[in-house]
C-alpha cells in the first residue's frame, strides 16, 4: 500500500459502517472508520500505529471491497445540506452523524458512533445525537463539538 495514496469508502464500506452487515472485526472496523477521502493511507496508518498495522489492515480492507484507492490528492471536503436534519432519511442521517463523529475522534467515537446507529426513529436520532454532541463538547470543546451539529441541522 502506497502510504500516499488517499482512500475513499466504497458503498460496502459504508454499508459496513452503518449496519455491520460483513462483520468485521474490531481492528479492521476501527481502521475503516478512519477512511475519510482526505487522510492519505499514512496518515491513517500512523493513528493506529500503537496497537497495529495500519498499512496491512487497509490493503485487506482494499482487496476486500471496503475501500478505494484515489489519485492522492486529496478529495475535497462533502458539502453538506443546510438542515439534513429536516429532509434527510434516518439512514442518511444516521451515516452522516456516524462519519462526523469518526471524523472529529476516530476510533475513540465508536461508542458515540454505535449509539446513533441504534435509533430506530427519527425522534431516538435526534434525542442520541443531542446527548452526542453534549458528549463531544464534553471531550473535545464547544467548538468542535458545534461541528457536529451544523454538519446535522441541529
Amino acid at each position: 500500500m502506497d502510504p500516499e495514496q488517499v482512500l475513499t469508502k466504497t458503498d460496502k464500506g459504508r454499508e459496513e459502517i452503518a449496519t455491520r452487515a460483513h462483520h468485521l472485526d474490531a481492528k479492521h472496523r476501527r481502521v475503516l472508520i478512519l477512511v475519510d477521502g482526505t487522510s492519505t493511507a499514512g496518515d491513517i496508518a500512523a493513528k493506529v500505529a500503537g496497537f497495529d498495522d495500519g498499512l496491512a489492515l487497509l490493503d485487506d480492507l482494499l482487496s476486500g471491497g471496503f475501500v478505494a484507492g484515489g489519485s492522492g490528492a486529496a478529495a475535497p471536503a462533502p458539502v453538506v445540506a443546510a438542515s439534513p436534519a429536516a429532509t434527510d432519511s434516518l439512514e442518511s442521517l444516521k451515516r452522516l452523524a456516524c462519519s462526523q463523529v469518526e471524523r472529529l475522534m476516530g476510533p475513540d467515537g465508536d461508542q458515540l458512533a454505535l449509539r446513533i446507529e441504534k435509533a430506530a426513529t427519527r425522534e431516538e436520532f435526534l434525542a442520541e445525537a443531542r446527548k452526542v454532541h453534549a458528549a463531544l463538547s464534553a471531550f473535545l470543546g464547544p467548538k468542535k463539538a458545534d461541528l457536529f451539529a451544523k454538519a446535522l441541522g441541529l
